[in-house]
């Protein structure tokens, strides 16, 4: 179990009206540029985490993620359930805004609603079903819950999809040892650490 929670801090370090349309290039500089402007806008600041999150980027969306909580305080639950409420009004007009859900899944799972939360991810994964990171996510909420066999066709589903998401071959590397398929997870071990990165992340994380 250890193993697989190493690999979900592994996986979690790292508005228009239509998935496809979304220009998440533009949607990063829209926010470093306003973090310029004004470095203490906490929604700037959680916009910004979303997008790399959804890029991949996971590192950076810590980073930014760990700067707001030192930033929030006391006031975190309080900016959580306000950046949901906002969410929803979006929502309403534009269902498949996939920013405004990856907002509120992750402010949903803050704040421990965490069946809400993978639902959210559910919807989101129905908008942009190949996308890696999404299925990530995803199956990290049905690892969440102990389905393992789910988690791990997610997560099959997702390097399909992209061959070279060196966290999804590490956490189904993971998985599949905790299944007692050693060849399935030694296969993906390997593809993870051609990422030299993840390789020096994990190595780091054993000593």
């Amino acid at each position: 179990m250890r193993l697989i929670a190493l690999s979900i801090t592994v996986a979690l370090l790292l508005a228009p009206a239509v998935a496809a349309q979304t220009d998440w290039t533009t949607l990063a500089g829209k926010y470093k540029q306003a973090l310029v402007r004004d470095p203490t806008d906490p929604y700037a600041r959680y916009s910004l985490a979303m997008v790399h999150a959804h890029e991949g980027r996971l590192l950076e969306g810590w980073r930014e993620l760990e700067s707001l909580g030192k930033q929030l305080g006391p006031n975190q639950q309080k900016f959580a359930t306000d950046v949901i409420s906002e969410a929803d009004r979006i929502l309403q007009r534009a269902p498949n805004d996939v920013f405004m859900r990856y907002r509120r899944a992750f402010a949903l799972y803050f704040l421990g609603q965490k069946d809400s939360a993978r639902m959210e991810f559910e919807k989101i994964v129905a908008i942009e079903p190949t996308h890696s990171w999404s299925l990530g996510y995803l199956g990290y909420g049905y690892m969440d819950r102990g389905d393992l066999n789910g988690a791990i066709a997610l997560w099959e589903r997702g390097v399909k999809a992209d061959p070279d998401n060196s966290v999804l071959h590490y956490v189904l590397g993971l998985a599949y040892t905790r299944k007692g398929e050693l060849k399935k997870a030694a296969r993906h071990i390997a593809a993870a650490y051609k990422d030299r990165t993840l390789y020096e992340y994990v190595k780091g994380k054993g000593k």
